[in-house]
């Protein structure tokens, strides 16, 4: 009885752990702009041009992008939440969350970047 009751605790105590682990991945790998989707999706193929990033696949209806680094794929979807902002979600194309965010900031650093330039064009 008592070695069940360990079981499950480590069980438990793993899960908790990994469902964590995937929830602060997801929060670094999502961010909002202020800038229209149409905007960011255009300025997100130049910032992964500019990285040396392999595109693979690309679909500007539904506002993804799938692309190579090294030899890890991601997905990067661009969504609309209002007509003047827009979400962006990076993540590996093989729903293996354990390669860290470095790829996710180091896109929304260039998109920040970026941002800022679309802003003062259009003011």
């Amino acid at each position: 009885m008592m070695k069940k009751f360990k079981l499950l605790l480590i069980l438990a105590i793993f899960f908790f752990i990994t469902s964590n682990a995937n929830a602060s991945y997801l929060d670094d790998s999502i961010k909002n702009f202020g800038v229209s989707a149409d905007n960011m999706y255009l300025t997100s193929l130049s910032v992964l041009n500019s990285l040396n990033y392999e595109i693979l696949e690309m679909q500007s209806k539904s506002g993804y992008i799938l692309f190579r680094t090294g030899a890890k794929d991601y997905i990067m979807t661009i969504t609309v939440l209002t007509p003047v902002t827009s979400n962006i979600k990076i993540l590996p194309a093989n729903s293996i969350y354990s390669t860290g965010t470095s790829v996710q900031k180091t896109i929304f650093d260039e998109l920040e970047l970026n941002k800022l330039n679309i802003l003062k064009k259009q003011g």
